[in-house]
């Protein structure tokens, strides 16, 4: 019989209680995709959602679980193995003002143990042009089974976050 692995584990929790809340219509779910990288023997899950009230932002909740943790949990030599995971807000705008709110938010929130970035790119098409933000936080801790509860209030964070509105 097959044994899930963590990742496959923390992937479905994640999705359905996300979905759940897409049914309940607190949020729209906008993208997922589910990799499985040979090359580097790694897999990958993404999941997108907008809030219902303010859709001009997308969060991104992402799951990775590296090689050797992979490989470390289906040999038995990793005592407890884990998953990275990442949360992106994206949002498109015409004005390289990013929102500031959001931004103190995420340092307040996970800023003092997590990295968080700001990225803003743009976009130049022949008729226009577009600012894209992009808010990152990379959590350095590994979550596992046992940090389900963890994870799901990460998502409810990222739901409460996409209803916050800039005071511009």
């Amino acid at each position: 019989m097959f044994d899930p692995t963590v990742f496959d584990n923390l992937k479905v929790v994640i999705e359905g209680y996300i979905y759940d809340m897409d049914i309940d219509q607190q949020i729209s779910v906008t993208d997922r995709s589910d990799i499985i990288d040979l090359a580097k023997m790694s897999r990958q899950y993404s999941i997108s959602y907008k809030g219902i009230k303010n859709k001009r932002k997308t969060a991104e909740f992402l799951i990775e679980m590296a090689h050797h943790e992979l490989s470390g949990e289906l040999l038995q030599t990793t005592r407890k193995p884990g998953c990275r995971v990442t949360l992106v807000f994206l949002e498109t705008q015409d004005s390289k003002e990013y929102d500031e709110i959001l931004y103190r938010k995420l340092k307040k929130i996970w800023g003092e143990n997590h990295p968080v970035s700001l990225f803003i790119t743009k976009e130049l098409t022949m008729t226009s042009f577009y600012y894209h933000h992009k808010y990152k936080v990379e959590f350095q801790t590994m979550f596992g089974e046992d940090d389900l509860e963890a994870l799901l209030q990460i998502v409810d964070h990222s739901i409460v976050l996409l209803g916050l509105t800039s005071r511009k």
